[in-house]
């Protein structure tokens, strides 16, 4: 049995700790069970921040692991069971998928989740992640009007990376400028948030909106404020290079803020605002984009398009800018967006946080069909193959070669 305070170098510990107690075991039962101890130390660490204690024992051909915390009631995170790219959930859905036999056991004073391991002996059911739902107390409904589908869910799995890894640096002493208490009350509040949204289900859908209506703790209000502020701090971290994980994208941002400012308002006792209603991103781009060299991309006759990871147009050829309407000049420093039909651009800011949080790339190098917006406001139906690209600085750049089909309509250009 070990001890192991909560930092996330205990994580490292209890892989340690396991290659020495499962000595003589087969090595890839041993590589299963330390990689399933390192999930479950970490998540301990996220979630509970108090000491944390690693049994772990052979019989009989099995191999034992018992992970426990002082805080029984603290929320287990159970798998997310939902995309490619969520950051949390993933210690216990590894579990499932690993494990021979699983549960949790809450006692008194402590949680503790385990698991065993074994080969060739008949599997007993698992118990599975059963625990007593925590009361709410006092709440109060808060309306979500036309709560945007495909960008809630890149924001709620951006939200969740970025604290993650923010939790784990500041607990290393990583970064000071982030209050470790503060941490760990939007990391709870962010999963309280996830936790209340991920049943809803209601008839009013139009396209990828929908009108929901969730149960809030009645005494949220500050810790969804602490959400915010830290949300703030660790964006800014990331747009300084301190964390892996990428600052959100604008629209991710606006819709963040939307929805924490929805719950906080109505806590209040405001009126519901839409986010159809709520304002759009500003048109202005920061002026810092990729290092990168476009004169290949320039001499090309195939009209290509090169943006970076900002989600910003970095390189235009003129093959393209005729193509889309614009002077090749103009089109430099815009988002994507202002080449994006309006009702394909929140589905296309949650496909491109997907890549930015894994690195999976879903469409590259696949060619795509899909209409692209004109600068006079009309469409052209185009094929497009994107790749990517490293720029001097180490960021990535995707290039994408266009061809145009056919052209819809004209009209008036409308806002990016």
């Amino acid at each position: 049995m070990r001890r192991l305070p909560p930092r996330p170098q205990s994580a490292a510990v209890a892989r340690r700790f396991l290659g020495n107690v499962l000595d003589g075991v087969a090595s890839d039962v041993v590589d299963t069970a330390q990689l399933l101890v390192s999930e479950l130390v970490t998540n301990a660490v996220m979630h509970a921040h108090t000491e944390v204690e690693v049994r772990a024992w052979t019989s009989g051909g099995r191999v034992h692991v018992h992970v426990s915390d002082q805080k029984p009631n603290r929320v287990l995170v159970r798998p997310t069971g939902g995309t490619a790219y969520a950051a949390t959930g993933r210690g216990l859905a590894m579990v499932e998928q690993l494990a021979s036999s699983h549960g949790v056991l809450l006692g008194e004073d402590r949680k503790t989740v385990w698991f065993e391991l074994w080969r060739d002996i008949p599997e007993p059911p698992s118990s599975g992640w059963s625990l007593p739902a925590a009361p709410l107390g006092a709440t109060v409904t808060v309306e979500l009007v036309d709560l945007p589908g495909a960008l809630h869910a890149a924001a709620q799995q951006h939200r969740e990376a970025l604290l993650r890894e923010s939790l784990l640096a500041a607990s290393a002493g990583d970064l000071p400028s982030l209050p470790l208490e503060d941490l760990l009350t939007a990391h709870d509040t962010n999963h309280l948030v996830s936790a209340r949204l991920a049943p809803v289900s209601e008839p009013h859908i139009r396209g990828d909106l929908r009108t929901v209506h969730v149960q809030m703790p009645a005494d949220a209000q500050e810790a969804i404020l602490t959400l915010d502020r830290m949300l703030d701090a660790a964006n800014e971290a990331a747009s300084q290079g301190r964390l892996l994980t990428r600052p959100a994208l604008p629209q991710i941002r606006a819709a963040t803020r939307w929805l924490l400012g929805q719950i906080t308002g109505q806590l209040g006792g405001q009126d519901p605002t839409a986010w159809t209603a709520a304002p759009r991103e500003p048109s202005t781009t920061p002026p810092e984009l990729a290092s990168w060299d476009p004169g290949r991309l320039q001499a090309s006759s195939t009209p290509t398009i090169a943006a970076d990871d900002g989600n910003r147009i970095i390189a235009a050829n003129a093959a393209a800018a005729d193509l889309l309407g614009w002077q090749p000049g103009d089109l430099i420093g815009q988002r994507i967006t202002a080449i994006i039909p309006e009702h394909l651009r929140e589905r296309h800011i949650a496909a491109f946080t997907s890549l930015l949080l894994t690195g999976e790339p879903h469409i590259l190098g696949c060619p795509v069909t899909m209409p692209a917006l004109h600068h006079d406001g009309g469409l052209v139906e185009i094929s497009l193959c994107i790749q990517t690209q490293e720029a001097t600085d180490g960021r990535s750049v995707f290039v994408a070669r266009l061809t145009g089909r056919e052209r819809h309509g004209r009209g008036v250009p409308r806002a990016t």
